[in-house]
């Protein structure tokens, strides 16, 4: 049993906090979420009015500069290496082997400190849609397509 002065509130192994109101992250956790077949993946919004960044230990500011995912393990992992492990989460780690290149995770974490601040600007230079602007669901049967 783990004596943590911060309280685990989620059941699913692995927790992403992000930000619901940047169309990039939104889409981006979304989709993750629709491959997580074993549930292995929560999705907690901090642009949510009743989101209390005290519960999480860290100031909400340091989240809206970069993703926070907590590990099975209850460690953090940050930015680059937070995305890493939400995409480890559902399945898709195969998809990070970039940036095990020598050069390129540095390389990845210096253009995500740069989007992540960004990322509302990005969003838009990336035609991706403000809350409430979305298309509607396109599935009918209750099974939507993904795009990997």
């Amino acid at each position: 049993m783990k004596n943590n002065l911060i309280p685990e509130p989620s059941i699913a192994p692995v927790v992403a906090l992000y930000d619901r109101a940047c169309p990039l992250c939104r889409t981006e956790m979304h989709r993750l979420k629709a491959r997580d077949r074993h549930g292995r993946l929560q999705l907690v919004d901090i642009a949510a009015p009743d989101f209390d960044a005290a519960q999480w230990g860290f100031p909400l500011e340091a989240m809206r500069n970069a993703l926070h995912v907590r590990t099975a393990e209850g460690e953090w992992r940050i930015g680059v290496p937070g995305i890493a492990e939400a995409y480890r989460a559902v399945g898709l780690g195969w998809l990070t082997w970039p940036l095990r290149v020598p050069g390129a995770g540095r390389m990845a974490a210096r253009a995500y400190r740069w989007i992540a601040p960004n990322r509302h600007r990005v969003s838009r230079w990336l035609g991706f849609r403000e809350a409430g602007h979305e298309p509607g669901p396109r599935c009918d049967d209750g099974r939507c397509p993904t795009h990997y």
